[in-house]
């Protein structure tokens, strides 16, 4: 997962839908896919800033995901926070930019299978 480097925060959102089943959200780059993730800004936290990313670029409506899990993952011997939320499907009208998709628990597990996940959350 070479995207990730110094300084980064990645996250991804898990959205409930209704028919019982989860998708994850996941970026497309360069026809790879990888989480969502943003320079971390030291005029924020790195909660603000996963927060702006899935406002500002993802257009998520931000007041109906709930924080469910903070991690840190290692890429490239670096420490990167990880921010797992949640919503509901009915919660969320807008479709996702071209870059961002829903994808099944298979992507996600693979995306995440390259990065050493620590059990204490990173706060």
């Amino acid at each position: 997962m070479k995207e990730l480097s110094d300084k980064k925060v990645a996250g991804t959102v898990i959205l409930h839908l209704e028919d019982g089943t989860k998708q994850f959200l996941i970026r497309q780059k360069d026809d790879t896919p990888v989480l969502a993730f943003t320079e971390f800004s030291n005029e924020q936290t790195g909660l603000a800033n996963i927060l702006q990313l899935l406002k500002k670029e993802v257009n998520l409506d931000i007041e109906n995901i709930h924080l469910v899990e903070l991690t840190n993952g290692q890429v490239n011997n670096t420490n990167v926070p990880l921010f797992v939320f949640e919503t509901q499907e009915s919660k969320q009208h807008t479709e996702l930019p071209k870059e961002y998709y829903w994808a099944k628990a298979q992507t996600f597990r693979g995306i995440i299978q390259d990065m050493e996940i620590e059990g204490m959350p990173f706060f």
